[in-house]
């Protein structure tokens, strides 16, 4: 009997991953580092060298790169208020990360009482002055973020119309039981800005699965685990959806948290504890997932010199843009540059051939000129390499007990081979080291929520 496949994808922001399974079990897998890799044509690549294991349905997690989270480079966004509340986002958000710009920031005169009656109807002349300026500076996203519309909508519908008429694209908030209109706009707010781009790698993976299976199997995931439907396939809804499927799919089974050591990030995640917010770098947005602690420990955390003059390590991620210095462009030591000789490390399938003999060089240089000035009496290089990385696991394995809600726990993702010594003393924490366990929970969770679609 021939075999039936299913294809998972997992799109991070520096890096993808695709398992094809059958009965559960991983029978093709492929990560690719993006920065070098483009992801439709390696996706294509996966499913031509493995034509004989056609998939009956494909479901994918969607991340963007963070630096893509902005209107600078995502496209100018418009934002129509209510009269008075024009930069409560900027008031309720992060100075530093902004959505649009106070050029585009608008408002009208129409109020929607809290219980929902109309207290002032709105007037489309004011809207057609709006249309117009938007018009002129070729502006075509608008959000409108109308107080108390998720108890009457009747004036984010008629703005809604009268704008999309004037050939503008317009973004409304999803009704959610949330009361935080702050939450609700900001989620808003953020698709909008990241639409576009969304949109395009959207594209590219369907494209790269033309000729493996129709358009109709191929299913985004949602950050509660289920399918995304077409009208609500934005990027925010799915930002927690590998971490959802995790969860679900690793923790759940055994009422364990799930530990994921990915390249990326490490997170604690919950098996049955939900969230119905993140509190994002602009501000709080409404997004139900399941509860997901990123930890103070990071892959690519930066090194320097604290206050007392001691190697320690910083609270900024490096990246992977340019990335850990053994890559050979990165400029600045990380927490993966002290394990660039380790084993287990270069064997990683997507970095195994990414190691550069001059990075790993200048990465001990660096290293040897910082304890230059630094207060300790130890200069041996390998000697404080080993401190920091038995400081690195020390704070790892705290974390992780300190935070985790049950106490059972389940180590998994790329990285946990590489750090499993921290957890081996711990008798109520297994390790998994399925280099690929993301882009396979996501498969299985995929498949699920579809069966309990149909």
């Amino acid at each position: 009997m021939q075999s039936s496949f299913l294809l998972g994808v997992s799109v991070g922001e520096s890096f993808a991953e695709y398992s094809l399974m059958s009965d559960s079990k991983p029978v093709a897998q492929k990560r690719v580092y993006l920065s070098r890799e483009n992801l439709k044509q390696s996706l294509s690549q996966f499913m031509t060298e493995h034509a004989d294991k056609k998939p009956q349905h494909a479901f994918i997690s969607l991340r963007l790169p963070k630096k893509l989270l902005d209107y600078n480079l995502s496209g100018a966004v418009a934002h129509i208020t209510t009269e008075g509340f024009e930069h409560w986002l900027d008031v309720c958000g992060d100075a530093n990360h902004k959505l649009t710009s106070k050029d585009l920031l608008f408002s009208v005169r129409e109020r929607i009482l809290a219980d929902g009656k109309v207290e002032i109807a709105l007037q489309e002349e004011e809207l057609e002055a709006i249309a117009a300026k938007l018009q002129l500076i070729e502006c075509k996203k608008v959000c409108l973020h109308f107080l108390h519309s998720s108890r009457n909508p009747i004036h984010q519908d008629q703005a809604r119309l009268f704008l999309q008429k004037k050939g503008l694209d317009v973004f409304t908030p999803e009704k959610t039981d949330t009361p935080n209109e702050v939450a609700r706009w900001n989620k808003n707010a953020l698709n909008a800005t990241i639409a576009g781009v969304h949109a395009d790698r959207k594209e590219e993976i369907l494209k790269a699965l033309e000729g493996s299976l129709d358009a109709g199997h191929i299913y985004f995931l949602d950050s509660v685990g289920k399918i995304l439907s077409d009208e609500n396939s934005a990027q925010v809804d799915s930002l927690f959806s590998a971490a959802t499927a995790l969860g679900l799919n690793v923790g759940a089974p055994a009422k364990a948290s799930v530990l994921y050591l990915g390249l990326e990030n490490f997170l604690l995640i919950s098996s049955s504890t939900w969230s119905s917010s993140w509190n994002s770098a602009w501000g709080p947005l409404a997004v139900n997932h399941l509860q997901t602690k990123m930890l103070g420990i990071q892959p690519t955390l930066g090194i320097h010199l604290n206050e007392f003059g001691r190697f320690d390590f910083t609270t900024h991620q490096e990246g992977w843009e340019p990335g850990p210095m053994f890559l050979g462009r990165g400029q600045k030591l990380s927490l993966l540059d002290l394990w660039s000789e380790n084993s287990k490390l270069t064997k990683l399938q997507g970095l195994e051939d990414r190691f550069s003999a001059q990075g790993i060089q200048r990465a001990k240089n660096s290293l040897f000129a910082i304890s230059k000035i630094s207060r300790t009496r130890d200069n041996d290089l390998n000697h404080i390499t080993k401190e920091m990385q038995s400081l690195s696991m020390q704070r790892l394995a705290m974390e992780a007990f300190m935070l985790r809600e049950t106490e059972k726990m389940i180590v998994t993702g790329p990285l946990a081979s590489v750090f499993a010594n921290a957890f081996k003393k711990d008798p109520h924490t297994v390790i998994e080291t399925q280099e690929f366990s993301e882009s396979q929970a996501i498969a299985l969770r995929g498949y699920q929520a579809l069966q309990e679609t149909l």
